[in-house]
Formats: structure tokens, sequence, C-alpha cells
């Protein structure tokens, strides 16, 4: 079992669907050039992402290691997902023209390997898109509230290493794998409450929660439960960033 298989039934609930899959995707679209691909998404996940870009015009195969993730991407996209550990591929040598990740770093052990893995699969003069961890802008009570308990989780866990992954480490392990390129960032925004969060927060929806016993996942959950209960109820508008690295081979 991988963190994700027992999230899978609820995580497009809690992460916003397609809707924000498609904002991932016109940014991705954008950035990537024109041609028929086909672009892999290294954790695809439920397979929103993918499913923007397929809309869009593009050729898409999605790997994952989850099997409950990845029935959701293939009752999406067909046939055309792979069950593979992205840190050792089944993916042919030069075989995709781009690649790319959205949040998924933050779950990789051993990232560099990830970062080799791509620049083998990856044709020569292709690009691999990485989508870091999102930050909730300052005016997002919700986004904020979220991102503190998140520091309580890690620091209860006692990672060696945070799940929030900064773009720096992100640039070094793809350079330790020969790929380099710049970073940027990508606003964007979509609709959730209160009471979404806390349903999230009640099913355990972050695979760092499930690591606690639960004496410390009420430690860690209960001032983010309090704070939400104490806001207006209803959707409101979310914004938030996520840094963005653009690699290429050297």
């Amino acid at each position: 079992m991988t963190e994700f298989d027992q999230l899978a039934e609820h995580y497009d609930e809690s992460r916003g669907g397609e809707r924000r899959g498609e904002d991932y995707a016109a940014d991705i679209e954008r950035r990537l050039p024109p041609g028929q691909g086909p672009i892999l998404e290294i954790g695809v996940g439920t397979g929103v992402v993918a499913l923007g870009l397929v809309r869009r015009g593009r050729t898409v195969i999605g790997l994952d290691l989850s099997a409950p993730m990845l029935s959701r991407a293939r009752a999406r996209l067909g046939d055309v997902v792979v069950r593979s550990d992205a840190t050792r591929m089944s993916i042919a040598t030069a075989s995709v023209a781009h690649a790319v990740s959205v949040w998924v770093l933050h779950s990789v052990k051993e990232p560099v390997r990830l970062f080799e893995e791509a620049a083998r699969v990856i044709r020569p003069g292709g690009r691999y898109l990485v989508y870091v961890t999102q930050r909730p802008a300052a005016d997002d009570q919700v986004g904020q509230i979220i991102s503190e308990m998140s520091v309580r989780v890690d620091l209860r866990r006692g990672a060696a290493r945070p799940r929030e992954v900064a773009i720096d480490e992100v640039l070094s392990w793809a350079g330790e794998a020969g790929l380099v390129g710049g970073a940027s960032t990508f606003e964007l925004q979509f609709r959730s409450s209160p009471a979404d969060e806390l349903r999230a927060i009640a099913r355990r929806s972050w695979p760092a929660l499930r690591e606690l016993d639960e004496a410390a996942i009420e430690e860690v959950t209960s001032p983010a439960v309090e704070a939400l209960l104490a806001l207006p109820a209803g959707e409101r508008l979310r914004r938030g960033t996520a840094d963005v690295a653009d690699l290429h081979h050297r």
C-alpha cells in the first residue's frame, strides 16, 4: 500500500477536483511548446490535471504507484496510465516529449532518483515542469489555518524533511540528475469552505496526519478545527501561489 491508497475516495473533494486540475493544466499548456507529445504526468493521482491537458489536445500518459488513485485516473483517461514507482519508472528511455509533476515531491523519499528517472525517459530537448507545494495568500484565512496545522504536524512527526519542499531544493536535486532550469511562480484561485476543510481533517485527508496516533492528531488539529468553526460558513474565493521549476537536459 502507498500513503495515498486510503485517501483516493475523497482525494478530489479535499484537493479541488477537476476545477483545480483545469487551472494547472492551463498553466502547463502555456509553458510547454506545441507538439503531439506524449506528456508524462509523474504522480498522476486521480487524473484531474492530465484530463485538463487532454481537453487541450495533448496526449498524456499517467504514472502513479497507488492503485486506488490510478483506478480513478483510468476512469477519466482510459488505459493510458501506468502503475509504477516514480524512482524506477516502467517507461522506456527517451520515450516522452515532456513530463510534469504537481504536488508530488513531498511524498518521494529519494527525490534525486525521481529526477534521474525523469532525465532518462524525457527525449533530448524535452522539459520537466515541477509544481511545488502551494502556499496560501496572506488573505486566505482557510489556507493559513491549514498551513499552520501542517507545520504543527511536521513538528509532531519530528520529520527529518518537512513536507513543504523549497524550490531551491528542487533545483539542487534536479541538478544532481543532470537537469537544469529556473524557477517561477503560478498564481491560482479556487473556491472552498471551512466545512470542506473540517471534513478533510475528520477524514485524515493528509497522509502525514495518518502517521500520528489519535492523541497527537487531536493535539495538532484542535486549533485548526476551532479556528475553522469560528469562520463564517459558506464557500469563499481562495488564492495561493505555487513555485514552479522549469527543467531541461543540460
